[in-house]
């Protein structure tokens, strides 16, 4: 049975009200845990409702947990999807007071910007349609960053999925020329912190690469009624292991040909 619209909105309120006073919360309250994650998404909306009242507007998705040991790691049976913010997007290079974040967690991503929308509810969308409908690839880092704090690998799938996806910010890079028609796969990725490198990847490690899990993303937001509009954008999911940035570190991630991002916890 779902959560009646009362517990969704407590919920939602309670996730608002420690990220406010930042306030760590092992666990939602009985009563406004999400045991299904359309109950974690009814949750999302509704805190995304409520950001949208402060000011935020959306900019486009996000898509986590995108290949096997992401989802064992977090208990999902699926990839999840959340919704970029304008009060929580920066532009590389950037900076962030240790203090004001509860883990720092860095994900470094290959990003997609779109010049045409995208609507899964008037066809079912191939990874050619999102290729065509994108017009620049970007690299990205997003910092997973949630009131879960260090215990938000054991939250569960629909508790992540109602704090949008335990989203903390999004940095972008520049958006590349001739990007769009790189070999994404084989895209190698290093991360480093204070010039020492900590992650390895490719975008190969996003299952069938940043277009594909994109076509998937745009598939499901039909489902809930939503869709990529021109000028959104979509961040594929990390390339690399997460990272626990300490505070203190400058963290680069390197994309090679198509360029750096960067950010200093102070």
């Amino acid at each position: 049975m779902p959560m009646s619209a009362e517990a969704v909105k407590a919920a939602a309120t309670t996730l608002m009200d420690h990220r406010a006073r930042k306030a760590s919360l092992d666990a939602l309250p009985d009563g406004q845990k999400p045991e299904a994650l359309d109950d974690g998404y009814a949750i999302q909306a509704a805190l995304i409702e409520m950001r949208a009242a402060e000011g935020a507007t959306s900019i486009g998705y996000k898509i986590g947990a995108t290949n096997a040991g992401a989802r064992e790691l977090l208990g999902l049976p699926d990839m999840f999807w959340g919704v970029l913010l304008s009060t929580m997007t920066t532009e590389s290079p950037s900076a962030f007071p240790s203090k004001d974040l509860y883990i720092r967690v860095i994900e470094p991503e290959i990003a997609l910007r779109f010049a045409k929308p995208l609507d899964g509810l008037k066809k079912t969308i191939t990874e050619a349609d999102v290729i065509d409908a994108v017009d620049a690839v970007l690299p990205a880092i997003e910092i997973v960053d949630t009131p879960y704090g260090a215990g938000w690998t054991k939250a569960g799938g629909a508790s992540l999925i109602a704090d949008d996806g335990a989203h903390g910010a999004w940095i972008m890079g520049k958006p590349v020329d001739g990007a769009k028609d790189m070999n994404l796969l084989d895209l190698a990725v290093t991360l480093t912190a204070d010039g020492q490198s900590v992650r390895e990847g490719k975008g190969g490690n996003v299952e069938g690469g940043p277009f594909a899990v994109t076509a998937w993303l745009v598939n499901e937001l039909a489902k809930h009624g939503k869709s990529i509009k021109a000028g959104d954008y979509v961040t594929t999911g990390s390339t690399t292991p997460p990272y626990p940035a300490q505070p203190n570190e400058k963290i680069v991630a390197d994309y090679g040909k198509l360029g750096t991002v960067t950010v200093d916890f102070t």
